[in-house]
């Protein structure tokens, strides 16, 4: 194998990365589903009440804590807990038993939203600071009820008005998989319009942020479910014009960025170009789909079958 010497230097950086890319991603929320706070009770009652929070966040489902099935998980709640306390706060801090509780989950006829989940990019229009701070408090409520991890960008669209395709390649430079953006609706301009943009589903809604949030929450759940059905294929993917770290680092990030990739390993490394075996769920379309972006383009599929891909890197 022939390696130009900056890649041969970073072999060990580079090894370590990508054996990461997946459990990384999914470690940074697992620990953060099963354990929540709630308002001081006795043991038994605040187990309860703990547990139709987490029973919210781990199915994705926003009836759960009302679902008959998952009724018996909600009564007997203390038999899954493995941390219960008081919190400085005054406050009960539950940590239930994530391998019993998926279990119980799974027995009861329900699926299990797993801890991959996309991480969603949140960009909101032009307004004052503290507008925009209470603005950005509803929607972390929001989203940590649910279970959906976000980010929000660096700065306010500069008109308040973004293309969903300009949106989402923002939202993968930043490592993220989904983008979201809000601007006032022309006949309301207090109220704002949600547009989702993302690989496999969309959306556009006008109202409060809760709303929005539920909303996009429901769908990338929905596309979860059907995408866990697809079967597991392998694939060997190679990117060219991978030349530095901060190259590399983009090519992780949109990686880390696609839902369907389960693991990457790298085969092969000649001078500026990767040569990665992907184990992804669907078919070819649906991966090309998931990985191309303003920076990474296709180019077809090579003489040994490969996906071939040109990294173009951004100003």
């Amino acid at each position: 194998m022939h390696c130009h010497r900056d890649f041969f230097r970073i072999w060990p950086l580079l090894a370590l990365l990508l054996a990461g890319v997946v459990p990384a991603r999914a470690a940074q929320l697992a620990s953060s589903l099963y354990a929540t706070e709630v308002a001081p009770a006795d043991a038994q009652q605040a187990a309860q009440d703990a547990m139709r929070e987490v029973l919210v966040r781990l199915t994705g489902t926003r009836d759960a804590a009302s679902d008959p099935a998952l009724a018996d998980i909600i009564s007997d709640a203390q038999h899954y807990v493995q941390l219960q306390r008081r919190t400085a706060a005054g406050m009960t801090q539950v940590l239930f038993d994530a391998a019993a509780l998926r279990a119980a989950i799974a027995a009861a006829g329900r699926n299990v939203w797993g801890p991959d989940r996309p991480l969603l990019w949140v960009q909101l229009p032009p307004m004052d600071q503290s507008a925009a701070a209470a603005l950005r408090a509803r929607l972390n409520s929001a989203a940590q009820a649910r279970g959906l991890p976000i980010m929000f960008a660096a700065a306010a669209a500069s008109d308040g008005t973004v293309a969903p395709d300009a949106a989402l390649a923002l939202a993968r430079r930043a490592g993220a998989s989904a983008a979201l953006t809000a601007q006032p609706t022309p006949a309301n301009p207090p109220s704002l319009q949600w547009t989702l943009a993302a690989a496999d589903t969309q959306g556009q809604w006008s109202g409060a942020p809760e709303m929005a949030i539920d909303a996009i929450t429901d769908g990338l759940v929905q596309a979860a479910h059907e995408l866990g059905m697809a079967p597991v294929a392998d694939f060997n993917c190679r990117i060219s014009g991978v030349a530095d770290l901060p190259s590399l680092a983009s090519v992780l990030g949109a990686l880390r960025a696609s839902p369907e990739i389960s693991e990457a390993a790298v085969r092969e490394i000649d001078r500026d170009s990767l040569l990665l075996h992907l184990r992804a769920r669907g078919n070819q379309q649906l991966l090309e789909h998931a990985l191309a972006s303003d920076r990474l383009h296709a180019a077809g599929a090579a003489a040994d079958g490969a996906l071939e891909y040109r990294y173009q890197a951004g100003p």
